[in-house]
């Protein structure tokens, strides 16, 4: 409930708040989840890398991107030893993020997960998915009551790559992915594009990425003003990442 209020709080009663020129670090994710988001080398690259080092030089920052585990990641995030992270939901993590205050940008940019099975498999319908394959460290929600349960059971792995070619091998039923990144990563492994697709029967999940804090409730305000001041360049940078 208080990240929730603080998600209001930052559009409104912050916004006007002046901001002084820093260098922070922004916490994200080692996995790579191209086009949103990828680790080149040591690089942090992709449509949020665009996005919020448009916003850093618009106000004079510099951000310094520290790439992490997911679990690692968060707690170093509710550690404070992270000014930012980067993606981030109210609804993520709710238990961890228990009684600590956290800010809430408006949102950077839109997405989608659902399910992705071959083809020949559209329409089969959730009884035909005795195995789902996901990423370690998401979570498939329209589907937990299955797996806890034990109606479907789920396998996770570390990169988007080993996940479509489990799906497209049949150690897994289906995959719980983002279409947008399934279909980037069968391009650049020389797969059709179409070799996994979305079964519009089946429940997906429709949300937003944004970008959080504890410590900094006034960048998270100069933030939201950028964002609202800016939809053409915003609309630049997703149509040059195919996000639109």
């Amino acid at each position: 409930m208080k990240a929730l209020v603080a998600l209001v709080l930052c559009g409104g009663l912050l916004g006007g708040a002046a901001v002084q020129a820093q260098t922070y670090r922004v916490g994200v994710e080692l996995q790579g989840y191209p086009p949103f988001y990828s680790i080149q080398g040591e690089q942090y690259q992709g449509y949020a890398r665009d996005l919020l080092d448009a916003f850093a030089t618009s106000q004079g920052h510099r951000f310094v991107y520290v790439a992490l585990p997911l679990k690692r990641l968060l707690n170093d995030f509710l550690a404070g030893k992270l000014d930012f992270k980067y993606p981030d939901r109210p609804q993520w993590s709710t238990e961890q993020k228990r009684g600590h205050l956290l800010y809430y940008s408006a949102a950077t940019v839109a997405y989608t997960d659902a399910v992705l099975v071959p083809p020949a498999r559209l329409g089969q319908g959730k009884a035909r998915i005795r195995v789902l394959g996901t990423l370690r460290g998401f979570t498939p929600g329209p589907y937990l009551e299955d797996i806890q349960s034990r109606r479907m059971g789920l396998i996770e792995t570390n990169s988007i790559d080993s996940l479509l070619k489990m799906a497209l091998a049949g150690r897994v039923d289906a995959a719980f992915v983002n279409p947008l990144v399934a279909r980037h990563a069968l391009v650049a492994a020389g797969l059709p594009a179409d070799s996994l697709v979305p079964d519009p029967s089946l429940a997906a999940v429709e949300d937003y990425y944004y970008l959080s804090s504890q410590k900094h409730p006034q960048v998270i305000a100069a933030f939201d003003a950028f964002l609202r001041s800016h939809p053409e360049q915003l609309q630049r940078l997703r149509h040059r990442y195919a996000i639109e």
